[in-house]
C-alpha cells in the first residue's frame, strides 16, 4: 500500500520497502520529479514499519518547508557512505 503526500511543491510516496519489509520507505519528488540527494540518487528515508503514518507526514511536511532541515538532512545523507 502506497501512501502519497504533498506539500510546498514536494511530492512524497511511503511505501514498504522492498528489500526489508520491516522498513518503510519514503521516495522525495520535487514537482513530479525524482528529487535527487548530493550523489544524484532519489532521495529516499527508511522508517521502521512501526513508525506510523502521523511519524512519515511529519517527516514530510518538515522536509517540505524548512529550509535549514532539508539542507541538513541531504548533507548526512551525503555524507554517510563516507
Amino acid at each position: 500500500m502506497t501512501e502519497r503526500y504533498e506539500f510546498s511543491g514536494f511530492g512524497f510516496e511511503a511505501a514498504p520497502d522492498p528489500n526489508n519489509p520491516a522498513r518503510v520507505r519514503v521516495l522525495v519528488f520535487k514537482e513530479g520529479q525524482p528529487f535527487a540527494d548530493l550523489h544524484g540518487a532519489q532521495m529516499e528515508k527508511l522508517f521502521p514499519a512501526s513508525a506510523g503514518a502521523a511519524r512519515v507526514e511529519q517527516f514530510c511536511r518538515r522536509f517540505a518547508t524548512d529550509d535549514a532541515y532539508r539542507t541538513g538532512l541531504l548533507l548526512k545523507h551525503a555524507f554517510a557512505c563516507c
